[in-house]
């Protein structure tokens, strides 16, 4: 045996398991050094506006001059104008209906895609539902504009052309009694290609053997659906609600550039507030409160979505 093999065979075994450590520390420090941009990044465009709009929250801030602690005045002036009670009032509406519209009709138009046999066939209607995606959403909001225009719209047309008399047409945008509605018409037939696709997805994953003893047992029709379709795609229901319930509170885009909130406050929602606020008037200390306002509301609806929306039917893939 050479002096070079017996000089490594008398070196310790810790020797070896420290330098495999060494080894392994200096590939993680490397691929810590590139992730390091992308959290820095984070940091600072995530992570830093929302913890510094807790603290501006609290202040009487313009974004110029330095900010002025008030306490709770901010939060005060929130729950006691009437601006506030209406638009969380127009927001709980709107946000019942989005759930509701959420839950049902991407539900039902993904089950008829499911129940379609010929592959290529439901791959057509799948792509038909998802091909409007491509179009930004403001092309249909200014659409809606115009379909909703109580002189020249589409709308009020197909009235006049019922036989609804000139005097009796809807203003819809434009009066406190229909704007709210408008804004519900708006996005008929409420097919979301995402939702779609998210409970297409659940569909497919239901087994077939368990649908095929479902069916060996009677159950057919409503009552396939309801005992063993539905429960199973719960986790996609829970997504979706979560997700519809964020989108509509951080949402005040219809409002921007539809109505400003009215008329006469009946579209407001506290988003817009905080825009017009925050932006227009200079209160930014007041922006964030609302903000704030939002975050906590958001949160706890995610919890009691978490905690009390859940599937009845546990399915292990594995």
């Amino acid at each position: 045996m050479s002096t070079a093999n017996a000089k490594e065979l008398r070196l310790p075994p810790t020797f070896y398991s420290n330098k495999r450590r060494r080894k392994r520390g200096i590939i993680n420090a490397k691929a810590y050094l590139f992730v390091l941009p992308t959290v820095i990044m984070i940091f600072t465009f995530s992570y830093y506006p929302a913890i510094a709009a807790f603290y501006y929250s609290f202040t009487n801030w313009d974004g110029f001059r330095p900010a002025q602690f008030i306490g709770f005045d901010n939060f005060v002036s929130i729950f006691t104008t009437e601006e506030f009670r209406q638009a969380f009032l127009n927001l709980l509406w709107i946000t019942l209906f989005s759930v509701f519209v959420t839950i049902t009709v991407p539900l039902i138009v993904a089950l008829f895609i499911y129940k379609i046999r010929n592959q290529k066939l439901q791959y057509f209607y799948r792509l038909l539902f998802v091909f409007p995606m491509v179009v930004p959403a403001m092309v249909g909001i200014l659409l809606w504009q115009f379909i909703l225009n109580p002189d020249v719209g589409l709308m009020n047309a197909v009235l006049s052309a019922s036989g609804v008399p000139q005097d009796q047409l809807p203003l819809w945008l434009a009066s406190p009694k229909t704007a709210m509605l408008s804004l519900f018409v708006m996005g008929f037939p409420y097919v979301s290609g995402v939702n779609i696709l998210i409970y297409l997805a659940g569909l497919q994953n239901i087994p077939k053997e368990l649908k095929e003893a479902a069916i060996v047992d009677g159950a057919n029709g409503f009552r396939l659906f309801f005992k063993i379709e539905l429960p199973l795609v719960m986790s996609q229901i829970k997504l979706l609600v979560i997700l519809t319930v964020i989108g509509v509170l951080q949402s005040f885009h219809i409002q921007l550039v539809l109505t400003g909130g009215g008329p006469m406050n009946s579209t407001t929602v506290p988003g817009y507030i905080m825009y017009k606020e925050a932006i227009n008037n200079n209160q930014l200390g007041y922006g964030c409160a609302i903000g704030v306002v939002l975050f906590l509301l958001i949160f706890t609806l995610t919890v009691i979505n978490n905690k009390y929306l859940k599937s009845s039917t546990e399915y292990d893939q594995g």
